[in-house]
């Protein structure tokens, strides 16, 4: 292809050179660390170079000298003749020499600023300042303030140019009055300037993350992603996506990468959204392995302000170097780092109220006289004293709407400093995050206190140590939305509308008046607000993890690390739980519930990388031997008739009785031994491969090991002679992969030698507790590693100079041997059956993304869009005691609407077909089975099911497939606009083809359900007057099982269009800050979260938080907030 015109290049350190991460435990070694930084001899004064080359270019040899130190050069082509032959023979000499023999007899200056070097030609410059009219002067500085050697400024239309110095000065002689200045340096977005008269331009240039030479992280190193053979995404622009409102790594993620889902757990601040990378391949319902600084994570949430960049490994042959622990993919974080030069820092703050997107209404008193008097009219019955004003005139007035009570306006806060620097030999970084996040309902809240500090040291030129320490303290307290039995929004939903919060003494207030003959027409309710605040709940969780490392580079190209890591968390858990002596749900007993655990484990990991380059032919080898160990113990401890209810007296010694306890240990290690070749010639054709053994103490001898291995490679067409011509293409390569991947994670640590359990069971003449053990569940010695098998084709192709950006894959995962809990065998007396390995599950879909950027005028922006396709499909279950799996997932314990059958998807609806309602008789009549009716107990207004198997009846022999959980397609729209120091954000989210059961119909509909009060939706339920409803006819006895039958009545369609992100943003102009603070930044945003919604589904939220099922489940928040950016 024809190369664009670059004035300038500046290759990157690669990743493993420039961002050295570990971690230490204590503060001491940090700080050791941090009051040696000033230590120093220069890099380019102790550095020795090496180069032979012959009959080759300047431009190859300054690249030579990259790949083989931290040198990096800028420099104009238009001024020095990179493409001019030279002979190079040097050994172990300084910079200096090295280049005074490269440009021995050329009038080519250069200056040497530790790792920078910025070329420059004495006669070129000389020659320029001749051709003008006036002189102008300026400094170009980076965003930050500080300032940018060897940039370009060139006169747009000639040749006339110069540069920067160290300082970021420039001068430029003879320039026309009224000539246009272009500034330019890579890796930042030019900017043009009209002169109209002045003599002094200053300039800021802005970093564009953007390009073939960005270094991505892959998982035990780090590669450009020019140079990748196999799917790797990565979350560009994150210092945009953390200059709005975040609180989660996850919001990274949201819309901004293919094959990446998102789903949020709603507005309860003590949940963390579920990210799912390329659909489900297994019951197991396993999360992506976070990788952070190079070692697997398994504590809290990462602080989002400490992310620098994040990898997705989506197919198997990037994630196959993980092994066992990257079935459902990975996720790699690099944290920031310091830099050599004076302290910055960094302060960030935003304050925001959250709100529901969308609350049910009940009905209000008379409402709910009105519909129950209708459904026992309806069912032939009497109605209820209760709900006739003259007996009951308390029960028609309306005093409370619950759901309001429980619901609030919630505030959320988030404060994060941070401050990094260095000297010639060391780097350090430390940051502190403080989030405070009420829930919508009250009486939830979650507060974070994030601390990481983070230091890097050169010894010597051979040898560096680092380390870098997390530690995270959350105290969250939830409320229980899953159940639908006693969840606080169903109980909001049931809670009649005539009862007040409170009586007249200040206790709460039953379904009620105290001693009224009527409370037992209301149903077993707990009052809702009291439900939320009268318990007393605790859970302090302590994560800390700590990593710290040596580098050791022995020679050219071979580098060695060690890295020890811990990972410690520390869970403690208490709720008291007081007597509730108002009508409704009452109990005489108070309880506690208390709970420790802790986890402990340790991760060492040992590395050898060779690198090396022979002509064009580049080679990258990678060895490594991990091992990781973890211990684990858990006690639970529940005890109930507390004599005194005030917090002081909430100890277990204090108990009247304790009732259960139970605890649990476990050990689990694994060991792996993994290598990885990396090849690629002339950076056109690429070629990779890895393997890696693992072996884990949670299967037998005979099966604790296996051998995953994958290979990629690509073809990158664009570097081809038939393709120089084609302008407007910049870059096209074509990829393919494939990969195994084993998964581990699902499989209980004891599954091939399940120990006994203990039991308390209540015995005897004079009853007591008597201790016990027995067997729960069936071993299985035979059960083997579940493995995943991933074949992948991609194109990764840039247009128009980089503006244009288009990635395309197709994928086929298989999951083999799928890991599954049997049925019992029943001869041997055990409840559970043997986990064991059944069945196959295949994914595959294509996925795509495409962004365009224009850069060249004042208004810049970015217009981008993603989209993923998955199909699912259950293969087989070979091995399985059933011809499909039975879900436990359920509504009331009444509904269960999934099966997984094979050839079909997972989690598939299963359930009896809908037809609408019956309006007439006629119809009722009609609807028979060899002249008998199909639904004798039907009357107009009720369902109309279908008798799939022609039996003439209907029964759960009448469902059949309809579709399944997860969506079709998911797809993302991001915008980003920058004019004039304002910047706008605009990220809309969207699935189609997703369904969803909602069985909060089920709970608020059904007037059989006991007398509680149901959602106002129910008023335009079926009647003679209204027979056009969808909503079943009310009646107490639900006789034709409307209600109690699994049908498509409650398949909803979940698709959804979300405004999930709208960011507006003002960066204050840098001479305004100068006057305050030298070289400052300040940015003042304001930002909407889940701004709107656009969907048909007709539950609370269509992304319901769960896989497919609805039981009135938390809603998503709408957030609004504002915060301000500073840096100094």
């Amino acid at each position: 292809m024809k190369k664009m015109s670059n004035f300038w290049r500046r290759n990157y350190v690669p990743f493993s050179k420039q961002n050295r991460r570990v971690m230490k435990i204590t503060l001491l070694l940090m700080l050791g660390a941090i009051f040696s930084l000033q230590a120093s001899n220069s890099y380019s004064q102790n550095t020795r170079i090496t180069v032979r080359e012959s009959n080759t270019t300047v431009r190859d040899v300054l690249k030579v000298i990259e790949d083989k130190s931290e040198f990096y050069f800028a420099y104009n082509n238009k001024l020095i003749d990179v493409e001019r032959q030279v002979d190079v023979d040097v050994e172990k000499e300084k910079i200096s020499t090295v280049l005074d023999q490269l440009f021995r007899g050329t009038d080519v200056t250069y200056a040497i600023l530790d790792r920078q070097i910025v070329l420059s030609s004495a006669k070129a410059m000389s020659g320029v300042q001749q051709a003008g009219q006036r002189t102008i002067t300026g400094k170009v500085r980076d965003k930050l303030g500080e300032p940018v050697p060897g940039a370009s400024i060139m006169v747009k239309g000639s040749t006339m140019g110069t540069i920067t110095d160290m300082d970021g000065n420039y001068s430029l002689s003879e320039v026309p009055a009224n000539a246009t200045l272009v500034f330019s340096f890579i890796g930042m977005i030019n900017q043009e300037v009209v002169l109209s008269g002045q003599s002094v331009v200053n300039i800021t240039l802005e970093e564009e993350t953007i390009g073939l030479d960005e270094v991505v992280a892959i998982g035990y190193g780090s590669a450009k992603k020019s140079d990748l053979s196999s799917s790797i995404a990565t979350v560009t622009g994150l210092d945009k996506i953390n200059s709005r409102a975040i609180t989660s790594p996850s919001d990274f993620l949201q819309g901004n990468t293919a094959g990446v889902t998102v789903v949020q757990q709603g507005g309860d601040p003590t949940k963390t959204a579920k990210v799912v990378i390329r659909g489900v391949g297994s019951v197991s319902d396993e999360s992506p392995l976070w990788v952070v600084d190079g070692m697997p994570y398994y504590g809290g949430a990462i602080n989002p302000n400490d992310i620098e960049t994040m990898s997705i490994l989506k197919d198997a042959a990037s994630a196959a170097i993980y092994g066992a622990q990257a079935a459902s993919g990975v996720i790699v974080v690099t944290t920031k780092s310091g830099k050599s030069g004076k302290p910055k820092v960094s302060f960030d703050f935003f304050t925001g109220v959250q709100q529901a997107m969308n609350k049910p209404t009940p009905l209000n008193a008379e409402q709910q006289s009105w519909a129950y008097n209708t459904a026992t009219d309806n069912s032939g019955a009497s109605r209820l004293p209760a709900h006739d004003a003259a007996q009951n005139p308390w029960g028609a007035v309306t005093r409370t709407n619950w759901v309001d009570a429980i619901f609030r306006t919630a505030k959320v806060n988030n404060v994060n400093a941070s401050v990094s620097g260095g000297g010639e030999k060391g780097r350090y970084m430390s940051s502190f995050n403080y989030q405070d996040k009420d829930g919508l309902l009250i009486g939830t809240n979650s507060k974070r206190f994030a601390l990481r500090l983070k230091s890097a040291y050169d010894i010597t030129d051979k040898i560096t140590v680092g380390e870098n320490f997390y530690m995270a303290r959350t105290e969250a307290v939830g409320a229980n939305t899953s159940s639908s039995y006693s969840g606080a929004i169903i109980n909001a939903m049931y809670m009649p509308s005539a009862a007040p919060i409170r009586d007249e003494q200040g206790n709460f207030h039953g379904v009620a008046p105290e001693g009224s003959v009527f409370a037992g027409a209301y149903g077993d309710v707990y009052n809702p607000v009291a439900l939320l605040s009268r318990p007393s709940t605790t859970n302090p969780i302590t994560n800390m993890n700590a990593n710290a490392y040596l580098d050791y580079k022995a020679f050219e190209g071979f580098k060695f690390r060690t890295s020890f890591a811990i990972d410690l968390r520390d869970d403690d858990y208490k709720k008291f739980t007081p007597r509730i002596p108002e009508s409704g749900r009452r109990t005489d007993m108070n309880y506690m519930d208390q709970s420790w655990s802790n986890r402990n484990k340790w991760i060492w990991d040992n590395q050898i990388n060779y690198e090396r380059s022979y002509k064009k032919h580049n080679f990258n080898l990678t060895a490594v031997y991990s091992a990781q160990h973890t211990d684990y113990e858990y006690n639970v401890v529940n005890a109930q008739d507390f004599a005194r209810e005030e917090e002081w007296y909430h100890y277990l010694k204090n108990a009247g009785e304790i009732v259960e306890w139970d605890s649990d240990v476990y050990e689990d290690a694994l060991t792996s031994a993994i290598g990885r070749f990396r090849y690629n010639y002339a950076s056109r054709y690429f070629f990779s491969a890895s393997i890696r053994k693992d072996r884990s103490s949670r299967l037998a001898k005979e099966n604790n090991s296996d051998v995953f291995s994958s290979l990629s490679a690509a073809w990158r067409l664009s570097e081809e002679p038939f393709l120089n011509d084609v302008d407007w293409l910049s870059s096209l390569k074509l990829r393919a992969s494939w990969g195994e991947i084993g998964n581990i994670q699902s499989v209980n640590y004891y599954a091939y030698n399940v120990p006994m359990s203990s039991h308390r069971p209540y015995l005897g003449e004079n009853p007591a507790y008597l201790p016990g053990y027995y067997v729960a569940q069936q071993s299985n010695r035979d059960l083997k590693w579940e493995r995943s098998e991933t074949y992948d084709l991609g194109l990764d192709a840039t247009l128009f100079g980089g503006r244009l950006e288009l990635v395309a894959d197709y994928f086929e995962k298989t999951t083999h041997d799928m890991i599954l809990t049997n049925a019992a065998d029943p001869h041997t007396g055990v409840s559970d059956g043997p986990t064991s390995n059944v069945g196959n599950v295949k994914n595959k879909g294509f996925e795509g993304s495409l962004i365009y950027r224009n850069n060249d005028r004042q208004l810049k922006y970015s217009i981008g869009a993603n989209f993923s396709t998955i199909d699912n499909e259950l293969l087989d279950l070979d091995g399985y005691t059933s011809d499909y799996i039975y879900h436990s997932n359920n509504v009331r314990s009444s509904l269960f609407p999934f099966r997984s059958e094979p050839g079909q998807p997972l989690y598939s609806y299963h359930l009896v077909t809908s037809e609408g309602i019956f309006k007439t008789q006629a119809e009722i009549d009609a609807h028979t089975f060899n002249g008998a009716p199909i639904q004798p107990n039907a009357k107009p207004g009720d369902l109309k099911f279908t008798d799939a198997n022609n039996d003439g009846k209907i029964s759960d022999e009448d469902r059949v497939f309809h579709g399944n959980a997860f969506p079709t397609f998911t797809y993302a729209f991001n915008i980003n606009l920058e004019y004039k120091g304002f910047d706008l954000a605009i990220i809309l989210q969207g699935v189609e083809g997703s369904k969803a059961f909602n069985g909060y119909k089920y709970s608020t509909y059904n007037m059989s359900e006991q007398t509680y009060n149901r959602d106002n939706r129910i008023l335009g339920a079926w009647s003679t007057s209204n027979p056009n409803s969808n909503i079943p006819r009310l009646q107490t006895s639900d006789d034709n099982r409307n209600f109690a039958t699994n049908s498509t009545w409650y398949l909803e369609d979940a698709s959804y269009l979300r405004m999930k992100n709208m960011t507006l943003g003002y960066t204050v102009p840098q001479n305004v800050l100068n006057k305050v603070i030298k070289g400052s930044n300040l940015r003042i945003y304001v930002t909407a979260e889940n701004l709107f919604t656009i969907t048909d589904y007709s539950g609370l939220d269509p992304e319901v938080g769960g896989i497919g099922l609805d039981v009135g489940s938390y809603p998503v928040a709408r957030t609004l907030s504002t915060g301000l950016s500073f840096t100094f």
